[in-house]
């Protein structure tokens, strides 16, 4: 997951007793707080400086671990009809 695709919260949202996980820092500490949420639960919210490096080296989330990698669709290969021949470029 990229920090970018992460919700920001509004400072005005923010509460007096809410602390980064990682850092234990109040938010509102900080005159200009940065503060995300990750998508596994509406109340894991971070330090954006606190997470990003986090989210560098693992794709989960730090509280409850729940992978935030999202899943690849796998795009399935289409199939040789039977009159059809595979095409050999060697022979032209």
């Amino acid at each position: 997951m990229h920090t970018t695709e992460l919700d920001r919260i509004p400072k005005a949202r923010l509460t007096k007793d809410q602390t980064c996980p990682i850092c234990s820092l109040p938010f509102l500490d900080d005159p200009y707080p940065l503060v995300v949420r990750l998508p596994c639960h509406k109340d894991h919210l971070f330090d954006m400086d606190c997470i990003r490096p986090w989210l560098k080296l693992k794709t989960t989330c730090p509280l409850d671990r729940v992978d935030l990698k999202p899943k690849k669709k796998e795009i399935p290969k289409p199939a040789i009809a039977d009159e059809e021949e595979e095409y050999d470029d060697m022979y032209a």
